[in-house]
């Protein structure tokens, strides 16, 4: 779809549309060493949406949503839930590109909260939001600065489910809060030697 005013860029909207997802396998994160695997067999169902809107020439947002509806280890008796990894996944971004040498974005990801344990429904780590943003500029030609920020609100996040026990004494259970990365701010310069 496109909209055209008097001297106006075309305001140009993509979509695509709901879709079905089912998985046979999913990704985990493992808090032991901060690691992905692969846990399954396992059935999980939902949907995922993606969309783009260049709002001008120079700005443009995008942004997805991916929900599961279920998730399951197949073949167990009672049913055991897939634990470790969100049912919510949202991200989201404005981007400004090139505007008198300025390039700019600000982008967003967010989890819900999930379970942390496959037959206890209570063991759940909360969910979680984190913006970015970054802005560069080029100064002369071949040469740009650069300034980014990780985790712009300093959120504190990943929430990770353990036993553990002393020598001599019983397995206990619980949700150790772990922080994330903190906010992070990286300055850099580019120089292109050759090339356009």
């Amino acid at each position: 779809m496109s909209a055209h005013g008097n001297n106006a860029s075309p305001l140009r909207i993509s979509t695509r549309p709901a879709r079905r997802v089912i998985f046979s396998v999913s990704q985990v994160y493992i808090p032991d060493d901060g690691s992905f695997e692969f846990k399954g067999p396992s059935r999980a169902y939902g949907f995922e949406a993606k969309s783009s809107v260049h709002i001008t020439r120079h700005i443009a947002w995008s942004g997805a949503v991916m929900k599961l509806a279920n998730a399951y280890y197949r073949g167990a008796t009672p049913r055991i839930y897939l634990d470790s990894a969100p049912h919510f996944v949202a991200s989201s971004g404005l981007l400004m590109s090139p505007w008198k040498l300025w390039t700019a974005s600000v982008t967003m990801r967010a989890i819900n909260r999930y379970r942390l344990d496959g037959l206890d429904a209570a063991i759940v780590a909360s969910g979680h939001t984190v913006f970015n943003a970054a802005v560069s500029r080029q100064v002369r030609r071949g040469v740009e600065l650069s300034l980014s920020a990780d985790n712009l609100t300093n959120r504190d996040y990943y929430e990770n489910y353990f036993v553990s026990r002393l020598s001599g004494s019983a397995p206990v259970a619980r949700i150790h809060g772990t922080p994330g990365y903190p906010l992070k701010l990286t300055a850099g310069v580019t120089i292109r030697l050759f090339g356009k």
